[in-house]
């Protein structure tokens, strides 16, 4: 008779997954903390809606760059030496930006940030991919994802305790060498990720572009990086730029928007696990979406409280992004697809959504920006839920299990 095999234990996997979740907070926090200063960056060089949009759009620019380029430099090194790698250009492109004193050098410097940050996330989750028993997976990506939540949180908190002792770009210039510096850290506590990366090739990208699936989790992961990244960036200009809020209130705001996140991001892992990646996904975007548009057509103080849940539904988003990408190829493949599906994502949704965002301000049309944007992502999950072809997706997860 047939045994069932015995479920692995998840804590084993516990020291790792926090190293790596470690080494994503500081990464991101490299790209969130220009959000909180944003109100003195813009008093200090004068700049419009469409300019703080632009800043956003140049800083994923750079980063969807090296996010697809990331797999020459893994196939080359390691997984392990493009992390390390990475955080601690960046730390050296921190410091590049705080001596920037025209727009264009902090533009110009904004771009090599996001190049450098860039080459990480694809070779970290290959790492977690080979760190963490498929059974578990969800809950990995959950607790991946709280980084993000971190990192939102204690940005605006660490900008409110120092931005009255230090200049912004005093801060941009000792957090730069603390990320250097952390990255030596972490150089010793790695024990995974000695494996080299598969190079993106043609016949690779041909194969991914004429499945069905592809497409569907790009356009998804477009919309949840706007809904949780493009949102997050512009949400304190549209509130202060409104008289909405004074710059302390802004602070707060965010602080109390990302919290709950916390436990949304892990929640959503659980769930997923539980009761199936396609249904979770597809009410996270709806309800994300209604939130989102419920933003633009409310009073000003319901707006707010909107926004406090908005946050903690979109954080929920990333981690089943990030699990449904990795159903669709076998592992040996998974930090591959992760470089050639989330450019796009990032660009589209941490970039242009801001821009765009941005443009709508200076026509004096914000409110109408979050309700299109909510809509869209309502429509695009509905759809989501009612096309066949997410069968495929299916049909790659017995593939990649085989």
């Amino acid at each position: 008779m047939e045994h069932k095999a015995e479920k692995t234990p998840f804590y084993p996997f516990l020291p790792f997954l926090l190293v790596i979740t470690f080494a994503s907070f500081i990464n991101i926090l490299a790209r969130i903390i220009f959000p909180p200063m944003t109100p003195f960056i813009c008093e200090e060089m004068n700049l419009c809606h469409a300019d703080t949009g632009n800043l956003f759009f140049v800083l994923s620019l750079g980063f969807a760059i090296t996010l697809f380029g990331s797999q020459f430099l893994s196939s080359k090194i390691s997984h392990k030496m493009t992390v390390i790698f990475s955080l601690l250009s960046t730390g050296f492109a921190l410091v590049l930006t705080s001596y920037a004193e025209t727009f264009q050098f902090f533009r110009f410097s904004l771009f090599v940030v996001g190049l450098c940050s860039g080459f990480f996330i694809p070779s970290a989750v290959a790492m977690l991919r080979e760190g963490v028993a498929r059974e578990h997976l969800g809950k990995a990506y959950g607790i991946f994802a709280t980084a993000q939540s971190v990192a939102f949180i204690l940005s605006p908190m660490l900008i409110r305790s120092v931005i009255g002792i230090f200049t912004w770009k005093e801060i941009l210039n000792g957090f730069g060498f603390i990320s250097s510096l952390i990255s030596v850290i972490l150089f010793f506590l790695f024990r995974l990720g000695n494996q080299k990366g598969e190079p993106i090739t043609l016949p690779f990208i041909r194969s991914v572009f004429s499945w069905p699936s592809f497409w569907i989790l790009l356009v998804l992961l477009c919309l949840a990086n706007g809904l949780n990244v493009g949102i997050y960036n512009m949400a304190p200009d549209y509130f202060q730029r409104h008289n909405l809020l004074d710059k302390d209130a802004v602070y707060q705001l965010t602080i109390i928007a990302r919290v709950l996140s916390l436990l949304t991001a892990i929640v959503a892992g659980v769930i997923a696990d539980r009761f199936g990646l396609k249904k979770s996904m597809v009410l996270t975007f709806i309800f994300c979406g209604a939130l989102t548009s419920l933003m633009g057509t409310m009073t000003p103080s319901s707006s707010l409280v909107l926004f406090t849940l908005q946050s903690p539904v979109a954080a929920c988003l990333m981690p089943l992004i990030h699990f449904a990408i990795a159903t669709i190829v076998p592992p040996e493949k998974n930090s591959t697809i992760v470089s050639v599906i989330a450019p796009f994502g990032f660009l589209m949704g941490a970039g242009v959504v801001p821009q765009l965002l941005g443009f709508f301000g200076d026509f004096n049309l914000y409110a109408q920006g979050f309700v299109l944007f909510g809509l869209t992502s309502i429509v695009c999950g509905t759809l989501f839920n009612m096309n066949r072809v997410y069968k495929h997706v299916e049909l790659s997860q017995v593939k990649s299990l085989e």
